[in-house]
């Protein structure tokens, strides 16, 4: 038996839109030992390229009795990691035997959850979402996407005063 659910949106803290995401995997002698999901506030974060509306889907096991809140936060924690691995920057800090990869990017909330069914034979949720979404530019770049991003401050600053 297959159970849906309706379509949800993920909001984030209230107030607040952008958000710097970064998904970093941590491994010692070819074993994943460690990860972590990390998500900031990023209202003036200049670093990222161009956005686009990505879509993710995945599936995340069940557990007894967990409540709805809990699904969707796993859901969103899990396709923020799917998106980060296929779309972000990625980059490579290694020391002796340890290895951190990390993927890098922006997001604009709300994170939409277009599909969220539960297969209740294979107690797993399968799930479709979708957000808009931008890679960390590379490093050499920054310096540019910085002054366009003040340039767009002042252009903006100086159109409010006429409103």
């Amino acid at each position: 038996m297959m159970l849906t659910a309706s379509s949800n949106t993920i909001h984030a803290y209230e107030g607040i839109e952008t958000y710097y995401i970064r998904y970093d995997v941590k491994s010692s002698s070819n074993r994943i030992i460690d990860d972590n999901l990390m998500m900031i506030p990023a209202k003036n974060d200049f670093r990222a390229e161009k956005f686009s509306q990505i879509s993710a889907t995945g599936v995340i096991s069940a557990a007894p009795g967990e409540s709805k809140i809990s699904v969707e936060k796993r859901i969103r924690d899990d396709s923020l990691k799917t998106i980060l691995v296929n779309n972000g920057l990625k980059s490579v800090k290694t020391k002796d035997v340890d290895t951190v990869i990390s993927y890098e990017g922006v997001i604009i909330t709300p994170l939409n959850i277009l599909k969220n069914t539960y297969n209740e034979e294979k107690s797993i949720f399968l799930y479709e979402v979708q957000i808009e979404f931008s890679p960390i530019a590379f490093p050499d770049k920054w310096e540019t996407l910085n002054i366009k991003h003040r340039v767009k401050a002042i252009f903006h600053d100086f159109f409010q005063l006429f409103k």
